[in-house]
């Protein structure tokens, strides 16, 4: 599914999530990694209380240093956030932050954004797309969660959970995009690809 290879023979990937990779790799798009350190990215939730304002300017400072290093080369850049109450949830620093986060999660609706930025200085292409999906939980049981604890990969994943790892026992259903959740909404980013591909003709 390489429909826009002859017009995009390469790009930048801002971001070091092994998903996102994988994404790209199964897409047969030829790219490569660079990233840029931006620091603590909650600051940004904290600074602007417009949560999807803020995962779209986080999506585009991680891109920001990228873009204006190779100027001629399509830099694609992701934030994902998890959203409950009005309050973003990021990745969780230690197992009792992760252990909190899916306390507050279960039993209940939460949504996730991903903001998707793609920027080419020379074509004047800077573009940033936004997709939210609702997850639903069921209600996780004491020993189920600290289980989950103990064995699961938690500490990379917003929210403390991947939908297609551990954290889908704790999912009754979701309303949207799956690959929205696991950080990259494949649909929406060939459209961008796309969008970038006809506009450079």
């Amino acid at each position: 599914m390489v429909f826009w290879k002859e017009n995009i023979n390469e790009i930048i990937l801002a971001s070091n999530s092994p998903r996102r990779k994988e994404i790209l790799e199964d897409l047969g798009i030829k790219f490569f990694v660079e990233t840029a350190n931006i620091g603590d990215e909650m600051r940004f939730f904290e600074s602007e209380p417009d949560i999807k304002k803020s995962v779209k300017l986080l999506a585009r400072k991680k891109n920001e240093p990228i873009s204006e290093k190779y100027p001629d080369i399509p830099v694609l850049s992701a934030d994902t956030v998890v959203v409950f109450d009005e309050r973003a949830f990021g990745k969780p620093k230690s197992a009792n932050e992760a252990r909190n986060m899916l306390r507050t999660f279960s039993g209940k609706t939460h949504s996730v954004y991903t903001a998707v930025n793609l920027v080419c200085k020379t074509k004047n292409f800077d573009v940033t797309i936004l997709e939210e999906t609702d997850v639903f939980f069921r209600e996780i049981e004491a020993d189920a969660l600290e289980e989950y604890i103990e064995t699961a990969n938690f500490l990379d994943k917003a929210g403390g959970y991947a939908i297609q790892e551990h954290g889908k026992y704790f999912i009754e259903k979701i309303n949207g995009d799956y690959w929205n959740v696991v950080g990259l909404p494949i649909a929406a980013t060939i459209k961008l690809l796309k969008k970038y591909a006809n506009e450079i003709k």
